[in-house]
């Protein structure tokens, strides 16, 4: 009898447990074919020139560093991780923040190191640059670096550790107390220029590609709370202007500022500004587009985004649409379409995408296609010129089969970063390269170009048809004067051809033909 029941017993466990092994092995395969099917539903050709942008936030230990206090060697690391990853998924652009706080990432005489890196001694010397040497590894990997600041962010809350240098204590005059937080007042000349000051000083000492500014610029409304410049508006407005004018004026004031100040400095250093996804709606302003939005840029943050688009203050500018396709209140199939009409020749528009709320729970995010046909979407409308991802963290956790889809499918092609400024055309240029030579599995030559930023290696076989706008032959892109050769086991005869990218983001003619069996 106890036998029997033992070997009921131990049968029910074992059917239970192949059922288990069953509905596992269903649902993975279902799953599988979702990420198949939609990989070979984005598998078109890509354009030669896409932004491909990912956001690296320092706020918060949100990306990097991953907490206060690491060593010089994790730092390091961390960077280099993350790096390796955005080159590997296929995007070509890290927008790093930079001046989280009214702090810094960086060397500065200006601002104290942000306690983001130090931790709970913000006053404490560290003898290591990390803006410098994410700048050095990006450009080394083929990749745009593009430092993110936070303009008016003085404290992000009530118990903000900070050194006793910091400009909560340096300049108390010149902040907004408002729900806890501190703001540097814009209405103030002093701080707009202060500001204007931080942006000349990095642009002046580091090799960026671009100066970005987020969407902060009045603070989202608290409720019960008021942002006090009463008295600022009466001494400053001049122009008799409204409140709400004169707090957009002030922000058309330090966006005209920063990009006349970038320029005056580095010509080639890119302006641009990710704002909220809504500029106005359509039933405030017939300009506007047909969203419910119950924050907008123009009306609640002061930010006149059409108006700097319009008077070319900005180099590019990538609204935050965060919404999925068929939401009541922002529709991102409206929004996307409405800022792909106001993309022009002095402002190019990309799009920010939400991929944190990608499987956050909800019916539209939990769809594996969504984001990808986000970036479709985005892809198919001829005025606009790539995507933005918040951000860098969300790879770190199931995404429902997106990075594969990326970097399989929609990425799969490399792409040069869009021209997002006009610049000297130099397609006829000759690339000057010499002494271009294969040892063992690498690739190199010397470069007698200025004013060189990164190098695109074209690679073809001998009966493909190339003319040297096909984007499927744009094999990598570097920032060295090498590359390293991919070996297979039958050794195939490639041509390899060489053009030099300036820092206009310009493409140089091709080298000739460089003959390579590996």
């Amino acid at each position: 009898m106890w036998d029997f029941i033992v070997s009921k017993v131990f049968t029910s466990v074992v059917m239970s447990r192949i059922k288990l092994f069953v509905t596992v092995m269903f649902y993975v395969l279902s799953i599988t074919q979702i990420y198949t099917q939609t990989k070979e539903q984005f598998m078109s050709i890509s354009p030669k020139r896409e932004m491909r942008g990912i956001w690296v936030a320092t706020v918060n230990n949100i990306d990097w560093p991953s907490q206060p206090g690491l060593s010089v060697k994790r730092l390091k690391e961390e960077t280099l991780k993350i790096l390796s990853r955005v080159k590997t998924v296929g995007l070509n652009t890290v927008f790093l923040q930079v001046r989280p706080s009214s702090d810094a990432i960086y060397k500065s005489e200006i601002e104290p190191l942000t306690s983001y890196m130090v931790g709970e001694t913000p006053y404490k010397y560290v003898d290591f640059d990390a803006l410098q040497f994410w700048i050095e590894q990006a450009h080394a990997m083929g990749l745009e670096l593009h430092a993110w600041i936070n303009p008016f962010r003085v404290t992000p809350k009530p118990d903000f550790i900070r050194s006793s240098n910091h400009l909560s204590y340096k300049q108390p005059d010149w902040i907004v107390n408002y729900a806890g937080k501190q703001y540097l007042n814009p209405g103030l000349p002093e701080s707009r220029a202060y500001v204007a000051n931080i942006v000349a000083d990095i642009t002046s000492r580091y090799d960026i590609d671009g100066i970005h500014f987020d969407d902060y610029f009045y603070p989202y409304p608290v409720k019960n709370e008021t942002f006090d410049d009463k008295e600022t508006y009466l001494r400053h407005n001049t122009s008799n202007l409204s409140l709400d004018d004169w707090r957009r004026d002030n922000v058309n004031k330090v966006i005209k500022q920063i990009n006349d100040t970038i320029k005056t400095i580095k010509p080639w250093v890119a302006f641009g500004v990710s704002p909220f996804g809504v500029w106005r709606n359509k039933s405030d302003d017939e300009r506007g587009s047909n969203t419910r939005a119950g924050i907008t840029n123009y009306d609640i943050l002061y930010a006149d985004v059409a108006k700097w688009i319009d008077s070319g203050w900005i180099d590019y500018v990538v609204p935050q649409i965060y919404w999925a396709s068929g939401n009541k209140a922002a529709d991102f199939d409206e929004l996307y379409k409405w800022w792909a009409n106001y993309s022009n020749a002095k402002s190019q528009v990309f799009v920010g995408h939400a991929i944190f709320k990608v499987n956050s729970g909800s019916k539209e995010w939990n769809n594996p296609e969504e984001m990808p046909s986000q970036i479709d979407k985005v892809r198919a409308n001829e005025r606009l010129g790539g995507s933005v991802f918040f951000s860098y963290r969300q790879f770190n956790r199931d995404l429902l089969g997106l990075e594969s889809v990326m970097q399989e499918a929609l990425y799969r092609n490399k792409a040069l970063s869009p021209l997002v400024m006009s610049g000297v055309n130099r397609s006829n240029e000759k690339t000057r390269l010499k002494h271009i030579k294969q040892k063992g599995n690498k690739l190199s030559w010397k470069c007698l170009n200025e004013d060189v930023r990164f190098f695109a290696i074209y690679r073809y076989e001998s009966d493909d048809d190339f003319e040297g706008n096909e984007n499927q032959y744009l094999y990598d892109i570097v920032g060295e004067n090498e590359l390293l050769l991919a070996q297979s086991e039958k050794k195939k005869k490639y041509i390899y051809r060489i053009a030099v990218i300036d820092k206009y983001r310009s493409e140089y003619a091709l080298s000739k033909k460089i003959v390579i069996k590996h």
